[in-house]
């Protein structure tokens, strides 16, 4: 069967590790090249966050708490946009992958000793965004922004097809096992690009950004003509 005439085409694979990979280039970028936060990982943030406050470190409480009300913010306008887009286009979507091309660009113009507190949250916008309109893949939850919920998975499938046998829990497992090799090899990607590339780093994710934006919207032109 055609790509193009799967029923949630949001959900393909090869969409989710996509993402995935973006996920991890750009976590790894935040902390590698703009002190250590992690735009995505607001359970790091959050410890970050009391660390800073316990030390009375308020340049650092205002720089976690802004990214975590950032990502926040993000989850919300997704929300908003599926509501009032999402009634009316099935490439409502899209529109996420478009900020966070944007907001990468952007970011990569900044000077890597402005303060983190303008470079975190944007970038914790857009990830949330990714990750709220990209929620599934093929019909599983997960998330393409970090992994801790992605190896919890894939190690209970894992876990659950030793113990029974059930071909559905091992097709399960390499589904988030996937994922969570995706997000580490975007991971590693970008720790071996920063060395040479520094703040300008993160332009390099426009090119994943731009394939699986490009892909997506082919397919969805593909099924809405084959449907008129």
């Amino acid at each position: 069967m055609p790509r193009y005439r799967h029923s949630h085409l949001f959900q393909l694979r090869e969409i989710a590790l996509g993402l995935t990979f973006i996920g991890g280039f750009i976590d790894a970028y935040t902390f590698g090249q703009r002190g250590g936060v992690l735009a995505a990982g607001q359970t790091g943030n959050i410890i970050f966050l009391s660390v800073n406050i316990a030390q009375r470190d308020y340049l650092g409480v205002l720089t976690k708490g802004l990214t975590i009300l950032f990502f926040i913010i993000g989850i919300a306008l997704v929300g908003v946009l599926k509501r009032t887009l999402g009634a009316h286009t099935h490439y409502w979507r899209v529109t996420t992958l478009i900020a966070e091309l944007v907001i990468c660009i952007l970011v990569g113009w900044l000077p890597k000793n402005i303060s983190n507190m303008i470079v975190s949250p944007p970038l914790a916008l857009v990830m949330a965004m990714q990750t709220a309109a990209f929620s599934h893949i093929e019909g599983h939850g997960y998330n393409n922004v970090f992994s801790t919920g992605n190896l919890k998975n894939a190690t209970i499938a894992f876990t659950n097809y030793s113990l029974t046998h059930d071909h559905s829990e091992l097709t399960t497992a390499i589904i988030y096992g996937t994922l969570v090799l995706s997000f580490a090899g975007g991971a590693v990607v970008s720790a071996l690009l920063q060395p040479h590339f520094a703040a300008q780093t993160i332009w390099l994710v426009a090119g994943p950004l731009l394939l699986v934006a490009g892909y997506y919207i082919t397919l969805l032109h593909q099924r809405a003509i084959e449907t008129d």
